[in-house]
């Protein structure tokens, strides 16, 4: 996560109810946050995750990520009509 557009504080308060294990690289600036969640949560979790989409990179479980992907690539179809899939540089 970067904390561009304040990501980290929204992220925070966001999912301030989640238990969570936050590191800064220094270096970078980036942060990356260990989210526990419960499994039945996990559409709502996803959900939350996705609205923080231009500062974060969802990096597991892959399971996440791959619903992450599809509904990606669904909203871009929805907007252009092109069936590309969401790149993977973007975050």
């Amino acid at each position: 996560m970067t904390n561009e557009r304040n990501g980290v504080e929204r992220f925070m308060l966001e999912f301030a109810p989640y238990e969570k294990h936050t590191v800064r690289d220094l270096e970078t600036g980036q942060y990356t946050v260990e989210l526990w969640y419960d499994e039945q949560d996990e559409t709502e979790v996803l959900i939350m995750l996705l609205s923080f989409v231009p500062v974060i990179e969802i990096l597991g479980p892959e399971k996440l990520r791959e619903q992450a992907k599809e509904r990606l690539t669904r909203q871009y179809e929805l907007l252009y009509g092109q069936k590309e899939s969401y790149k993977e540089t973007s975050r």
